[in-house]
């Protein structure tokens, strides 16, 4: 199914799976093209049934959801995908994302996994002239200091992280059955969205000098535009480093 131009980008969904959605988003937002056959081909595997919560895995010892991310991938792999990312922050915990990569290393031919974070804190280092950030995020990212194997302390870094109260606010934001964002995507309520809001400005008084959405509901409830400071969503970074490897020519220009 590869096509004679460019090869395929893939999103690995499902976690959430409006998160998924809005990544093929991003690939829309971001190709240059003035017509339809000039945008690149994508594909979104969402198949939220085959992968259990993240966050209960890393905190609880719920069940591990690494076969249900592969088992996505594998159908991406099969449809002649090249590049392709998983659409949640907390699945690359060392714990989640490793073995993913193990095992597609193994039984995958051709398909490469972009680490999100990774290219998020590339971006950081390489865009961005500021050394204290401040990371919104699930229980289970926040506890498995994923983000602080990237912005290391020995490089200069300090990643800003909400109390415990705040980050209570922000699971609630993403989780709750009666506001948050997974039972209420589109729209947001707004419960959730004003959580979120209070926690980046709290996080702004302690010093933060940007903000990371490390959780890819986040993205869904507010926007860069609404903060006086960098406020960074790791998912477009990282569509755009797929762009970037997959056609170069097709990125658009950030204005």
């Amino acid at each position: 199914m590869e096509t004679k131009t460019t090869p395929i980008l893939g999103i690995i969904g499902g976690v959430g799976p409006y998160a998924g959605v809005e990544f093929i988003k991003y690939i829309f937002n971001n190709t240059s093209a003035l017509k339809d056959q000039e945008h690149l081909n994508c594909m979104l595997v969402s198949c939220p049934s085959l992968i259990p919560n993240r966050t209960d895995y890393l905190i609880s010892g719920g069940e591990n959801p690494v076969q249900g991310l592969f088992d996505s991938a594998a159908m991406l792999c099969r449809a002649g995908v090249r590049y392709a990312v998983v659409a949640c922050n907390t699945a690359h915990s060392e714990r989640i994302f490793k073995p993913l990569l193990d095992k597609a290393a193994q039984a995958l031919s051709g398909i490469q996994i972009v680490n999100m974070l990774e290219t998020c804190a590339s971006h950081v280092k390489e865009s961005l002239r500021c050394n204290k950030i401040g990371l919104l995020a699930t229980k289970g990212t926040h506890q498995s200091r994923v983000y602080h194997e990237y912005l290391r302390e020995d490089e200069g870094f300090t990643l800003l992280e909400p109390e415990q109260v705040g980050q209570e606010k922000i699971h609630d934001a993403i989780y709750n059955e009666r506001f948050g964002i997974k039972a209420y995507s589109n729209p947001v309520k707004p419960q959730a969205r004003n959580h979120i809001i209070y926690e980046i400005y709290r996080l702004v008084d302690r010093g933060a000098q940007a903000v990371i959405l490390g959780c890819t509901e986040l993205p869904l409830a507010v926007t860069a535009e609404d903060f006086p400071i960098p406020v960074i969503d790791p998912g477009e970074i990282t569509v755009r480093h797929l762009i970037s490897l997959a056609a170069p020519e097709k990125l658009r220009k950030k204005t």
